[in-house]
């Protein structure tokens, strides 16, 4: 959650840590999958930039074991003390924290992975960032960042409040200044780091029902974005109504017998060459 970079739009209240914690829940597959197609593995030392509340942090926590470690850097306070306090419930003393701003921050050790979720796109300029983090990772050691594709998002049948709402997120995202489609960008931003071309993969889930996590996900960020939607004329409070919203998608779709999945994560990851 990198504010104090180019600003992060979605805030750092309850209902937005909330938010960040369904979505963490949503995505771990997709999440776990690539870290572990990267290579992530035991005795690994970690840096996850853009940390926030720890849901990338301590998949990666898991993986490495009790013989690696894992440090999350945020700019935001608020989700850093959710993750510290989770992380001391859990007695994870191989899991810490940190609060810098992530266009200076400088790591005081090498790691072996460094690895960051849904962060740069929050970034002016993402590659800078990378390439200079990356400077300290050992040689052959693991890079990996994940970003949406936010217009990938999907319901079918598609229904009109469906179709409104994913719009209207998509614009507000967009007039405040934030790049939708990181994610199919994540290839070129590693490159233009001076890393070797990386592996990619998208992965998402699809559900059916009433039931299917999409719809809060979709509520809730659009939440989270009333404020920036009403500044910049994107939609009124009272064409959202936002309190009503989750319950209207969900009955959209059950009675337009429609499944429904979240924005595509697209995964990407290569190995650091050339002397430390």
């Amino acid at each position: 959650m990198p504010e104090g970079t180019r600003g992060y739009v979605l805030g750092a209240d309850p209902a937005e840590l909330e938010r960040l914690s369904v979505q963490s829940a949503y995505y771990r597959p997709a999440t776990e999958d690539a870290l572990r197609r990267g290579g992530l593995g035991p005795g690994m030392r970690v840096l996850d930039l853009g940390c926030g509340n720890g849901g990338l942090t301590f998949v990666a926590a898991e993986l490495v074991g009790p013989d690696g470690s894992v440090h999350g850097v945020d700019a935001a306070p608020e989700p850093l003390a959710q993750a510290a306090s989770a992380a001391a419930a859990g007695r994870l003393a191989t899991v810490t924290f940190e609060q810098a701003d992530l266009l200076t921050y400088e790591p005081a050790q090498p790691v072996d992975a460094l690895i960051g979720r849904l962060v740069l796109m929050h970034l002016p300029e993402p590659a800078v960032v990378v390439r200079r983090l990356s400077e300290k990772v050992t040689p052959g050691g693991l890079v990996l960042f994940q970003d949406f594709a936010m217009s990938s998002a999907r319901q079918q049948p598609e229904t009109e409040l469906f179709h409104v709402t994913l719009a209207r997120v998509l614009q507000a995202f967009s007039a405040a200044g934030f790049p939708t489609e990181m994610g199919y960008g994540l290839g070129g931003v590693l490159r233009a780091a001076g890393l070797p071309q990386p592996q990619l993969s998208v992965a998402a889930r699809w559900e059916e029902g009433p039931d299917a996590m999409a719809y809060r996900i979709l509520a809730e960020v659009t939440r989270t974005l009333l404020p920036v939607m009403t500044r910049l004329g994107v939609a009124t409070a009272a064409e959202v109504d936002i309190d009503t919203l989750e319950t209207r998608l969900r009955r959209a779709g059950a009675e337009a017998g429609s499944g429904v999945g979240a924005p595509l994560l697209v995964s990407a990851w290569t190995r650091r060459v050339g002397a430390p």
